[in-house]
């Protein structure tokens, strides 16, 4: 039960996050005046974060 509560508590948590990541990667490339480098760095940035939640998710709380 625990465990069931804390998948579903860190899903609604990546939900939240991603949606403050997309709101803040859209201002960042109407102000930024190097989009390569914001892209580079925002894609890797939730990359890594996608696949940590997907680990905890997926191999510590199975």
């Amino acid at each position: 039960m625990l465990k069931d509560s804390l998948i579903i508590f860190l899903l609604f948590f990546y939900f939240i996050v991603f949606i403050f990541w997309l709101i803040w990667l859209h201002r960042s490339l109407r102000k930024g005046t190097n989009k390569k480098n914001i892209y580079l760095f925002n894609i890797i940035g939730f990359v890594v974060a996608t696949y940590v939640i997907s680990f905890f998710v997926l191999r510590v709380l199975s």
